[in-house]
């Protein structure tokens, strides 16, 4: 599983150790791992995913173009683990700065 988003990450010309972070971020949640991995294959979300918060990956892309593939999948987990500061970000439109 994540060897298959190292490999989506390798390829999209990221740099090796910022993809190793994402990797080990990966690793700690393996059911967002797992449904990232199926994305990659398919380049489709799943209806009724994992749902953190309230949000899903599919919801959050139809949200926000900054949050097609990867990054819908990264917001889960920040949601996860700090979800005041992913709330945050969702709340102001997923600025970039």
């Amino acid at each position: 599983m994540v060897d298959k988003i190292r490999e989506y990450l390798l390829s999209a010309g990221l740099e090796e150790n910022f993809v190793e972070r994402k990797v080990l971020q990966y690793s700690k949640h393996p059911d967002i791992a797992k449904e990232f991995a199926e994305w990659i294959t398919t380049q489709k979300y799943i209806d009724n995913g994992i749902q953190v918060e309230g949000y899903t990956a599919k919801k959050l892309a139809e949200n926000s173009k900054y949050m097609v593939g990867e990054g819908s999948f990264s917001m889960l987990i920040l949601l996860r683990e700090k979800p005041d500061k992913a709330k945050k970000r969702i709340e102001e439109g997923f600025r970039i700065k």
